[in-house]
């Protein structure tokens, strides 16, 4: 059976370590923040989170720059002295989603010696990541969901295509030392890996219990790999 409880402490580690502010802390963050000036990372890094805020509370079509403003105690004037225009901010959104899913993955996958369970921990870091940040999949879906292109598309478009890359290499990996079939298709397998994490995050917007996450995706995990490792021989 996989064993989870080392992802949520690897989760707030990174998150302390990088000084990233989630929706978790936010609220108590306006407060400090309307009593002291932030610099101008730090500023941009609490738009960020507040955008993520609101995302879960209310939607990204109802994200202005005044409720973006408004959240995090200051004047619609002063986000655009951070961002020049709302494009820019959901850019800044996005590059915060890539590089902290990136180093929390490489963190989790750094602790594990065998390619499975290198596969096991970036499916727990993946999902207690949604779920300290419930905001992050639906910036996501709605960006994707509408056609055309854009940079801020581009930009979404590109650290989906990075982080199948990185799965890819992982399932690959653990093809060859023969954890998984021969057969397995490692392209394919990173769809699986990342549309069991969307059915979890979909099931918890629906019971609005993004904290039972974890737990589902420990019953979850095991069918996955039964999964890949497809018919077993009599």
């Amino acid at each position: 059976m996989p064993n989870v409880h080392y992802t949520p402490k690897i989760v707030t580690t990174y998150l302390q370590k990088c000084k990233l502010t989630t929706i978790m802390d936010i609220q108590g963050s306006v407060h400090k923040a309307s009593r002291q000036r932030l610099s101008s990372d730090e500023r941009q890094r609490e738009i960020v989170a507040a955008v993520l805020a609101l995302a879960r509370e209310r939607g990204p079509d109802a994200i202005t720059t005044q409720a973006i403003a408004d959240r995090i105690g200051v004047t619609q004037g002063a986000i655009f002295r951070h961002f020049p225009h709302k494009e820019a901010i959901w850019m800044a959104v996005f590059a915060w989603v890539r590089e902290s899913l990136g180093t929390l993955l490489a963190t989790a996958v750094a602790q594990r010696q065998s390619p499975l369970a290198k596969i096991e921990a970036a499916f727990f870091a993946h999902v207690a990541f949604i779920a300290t940040n419930p905001g992050v999949p639906r910036v996501l879906f709605h960006e994707l969901q509408y056609p055309g292109d854009s940079p801020v598309r581009a930009e979404v478009q590109a650290m989906i295509a990075g982080y199948r890359e990185r799965l890819t290499a992982l399932f690959t990996e653990a093809r060859t030392a023969g954890e998984l079939p021969a057969a397995l298709d490692t392209a394919l397998a990173p769809v699986l890996f990342i549309g069991a994490v969307q059915g979890l995050v979909i099931e918890s917007a629906l019971a609005g219990n993004e904290e039972a996450m974890m737990a589902r995706a420990q019953q979850m995990f095991p069918l996955l790999v039964h999964g890949y490792r497809g018919p077993q021989e009599a």
